[in-house]
């Protein structure tokens, strides 16, 4: 007579044969999924910058317009009181509506102010390097965002800064009025 051990050596044969043959997998491609990982990776943060709500304060409050636009994705760059912004990083202070003219390249009649433009050149060069992978365009576009009591003379330095980094294009920002 069989002992228990065989028996229970046999029925667990038994169970195994029933069992279906599970696949092995002898290598694990994991490039594919990196590639789709980085895509969406990229996808998300320029819809997040793109994204970026306004929010009116004491120290930056937009003009008003009864304009509709459609906008696309776009650098954003933000003149508050108290200083100037790349896409919600502070590149150069601003006092009294001016821009020190230590960063300036002329001095205080200059019209190029150097933080911001080699800020912009990263960015434009950024969007060159995507676009030359297909995953996105740079036409560059420029958003500007500045308090309704901006001097113009700050908000043409800006403009010209960003023209030498390659930035065109540009949109003013501004809130929808009634």
């Amino acid at each position: 007579m069989p002992s228990a051990r065989m028996q229970a050596q046999k029925r667990y044969r038994n169970l195994q044969k029933r069992l279906p043959e599970v696949e092995s997998i002898s290598h694990l491609n994991i490039t594919p999924m990196m590639d789709m990982m980085t895509i969406l990776l990229l996808f998300f943060l320029q819809n997040f910058s793109i994204a970026g709500n306004v929010q009116p304060s004491e120290e930056m409050m937009p003009p008003k317009s009864s304009s509709r636009a459609n906008h696309s994705a776009a650098v954003e760059v933000t003149i508050t009181k108290k200083a100037i912004l790349v896409a919600s990083k502070a590149i150069a202070p601003v006092k009294n509506g001016e821009v020190d003219s230590a960063a300036k390249r002329d001095g205080q009649s200059g019209f190029l102010i150097n933080p911001l433009l080699d800020t912009l050149q990263k960015h434009a060069t950024r969007l060159k390097r995507l676009e030359k992978r297909k995953l996105g365009k740079f036409d560059g576009e420029l958003v500007l965002i500045a308090d309704h009591t901006t001097p113009y003379r700050l908000i043409s330095e800006v403009l010209y800064t960003a023209g030498q980094a390659e930035f065109g294009k540009y949109r003013l920002l501004v809130l929808q009025g009634s």
